[in-house]
Parts: structure tokens; C-alpha cells; sequence
């Protein structure tokens, strides 16, 4: 009964991943309609939008596995927009009169993830293989991070958080989501605001380096500190 149950779920989850990306879009687009968070989340929401526009353009283009990729993330910084509405609600309502807010346009840097790059002030925090939690050299370095917005209180931060290419995209995807939200979890207990970090799932699809030695591997098992 174990191997026929073993055997259901692998057909499930491989007929999951061949969703048709036209699917997906659709799915990411009702997600990012219903985060409602274009102001109270406004950075993650366009980056939500952004690799939208991604999944579309690779859809035309007839790169069905990169619009799949996208769609993804598309659906996934939704998510993430919606939480970062709800825990911004009262702040947001603050500001919604603010002429400054409403005209606010983002550069295209912020536009478009994949060019952004890490602070150098800032210090990586590093992941074990197939790992979420923060090992001792890992907390070292959040601490130094969490010191330096201690000292500019009005600095938000994207955390871009990274695996390596080992797995599938659904899997690695998952996996960078749960670290960053394990930083962006430790950073809160050492001090820092919830609402001054934005978690940005790439999954294996922004490495630091294109080698297949561990030690490339290791490189690109991160989260990445962005200013914003």
C-alpha cells in the first residue's frame, strides 16, 4: 500500500509540474489581484508584477518552462505582497493621502530583480545544503546586518534569498521562500520591524556562480541583504 500510495504522489507532483504555464499565468494574475497590496505593499507588489509581465513575455516567446519559472514567482511574491499589506494595514492607511506615495515610481533596477545587487555593507547570510535554519557563522552575520538598520532606522531591506541549482524549480522555489523567511524571522526577534523586510523567493534562478564544484554550490545558497 506504501509503494502504491509512494507511487500516486510522484505522478501527482510530476503532472503538477508539467501545469501548463498558461495555467499558471492565470493563477498568478488572480493572485496578485487579490493581494490587494499595490499600496501598502507597493515594492513586493511590482515585482509581483514584473515577473508577471516575464511569464507572458516567455509565454509569446514559446519558453514554456521559463514561463512556468515566472509564473511562480509571480504567484508566490503575491502571496508575499498580501502579508506585507495585512502587517502594513494601519501604517498604509496613514499614508494613502501622501501625494509622494501615490506618485512613487520604482527604477529599473527594482523593476527588474535579477539586475538588483546585494549592499556591500551588508553581509550574505550563507545556508547549508537543503537547509532553512541559520547556523552559527549565519546568525554572526545577520547580527552585523540587524546592527547596521538598527543605526538607519529608515532603511527597509529586500532580502533575496537564493539556492543552488540542485532540484526542481518547485522545490528550490520553496526552499529560498523558507529561508528568507527564516532571516527575515531571526532579524525580527533581534529587533528589526517585519514590515522593513521583504522576502524575494529566486529559487536556483539568480546563482553567484555558474561552477558545479560545492564550493559554487555554497555560494549560491544565500540570502542577500538589498536596500530599498
Amino acid at each position: 500500500m506504501k509503494k502504491i500510495f509512494l507511487s500516486l504522489s510522484l505522478l501527482l507532483a510530476s503532472c503538477a509540474s508539467q501545469e501548463p504555464a498558461s495555467q499558471l499565468i492565470q493563477d498568478a494574475q488572480s493572485a496578485i489581484d487579490d493581494s490587494n497590496a499595490q499600496n501598502c505593499a507597493a515594492e513586493t507588489f511590482a515585482l509581483a508584477q514584473a515577473a508577471l509581465r516575464d511569464a507572458q513575455k516567455a509565454q509569446q516567446n514559446g519558453d514554456e518552462e521559463t514561463a512556468r519559472q515566472k509564473a511562480r514567482l509571480a504567484q508566490s511574491l503575491a502571496a508575499q505582497a498580501k502579508e506585507e499589506a495585512q502587517l502594513n494595514a494601519e501604517e498604509c492607511e496613514k499614508r494613502k493621502n501622501i501625494s509622494a506615495q501615490i506618485k512613487e515610481v520604482f527604477d529599473d533596477d527594482l523593476a527588474n530583480p535579477v539586475a538588483m545587487q546585494p549592499d556591500a555593507e551588508f553581509q550574505i547570510i550563507y545556508f547549508d545544503f537543503d537547509e532553512s535554519s541559520l547556523s552559527s557563522n549565519a546568525i554572526a552575520a545577520l547580527r552585523h546586518n540587524v546592527d547596521i538598520m538598527k543605526q538607519k532606522p529608515a532603511q527597509n531591506v529586500l532580502l533575496a534569498a537564493h539556492t543552488d541549482e540542485r532540484g526542481t524549480a518547485e522545490y528550490n522555489l520553496a526552499l529560498s521562500q523558507k529561508r528568507g523567511d527564516a532571516v527575515k524571522e531571526h532579524a525580527s526577534n533581534m529587533g528589526i520591524e517585519p514590515s522593513r523586510m521583504s522576502v524575494v523567493p529566486y529559487g536556483k534562478e539568480s546563482p553567484a556562480s555558474t561552477g558545479t564544484r560545492e564550493q559554487d554550490y555554497a555560494l549560491n545558497r544565500r540570502v542577500e541583504f538589498i536596500s530599498r
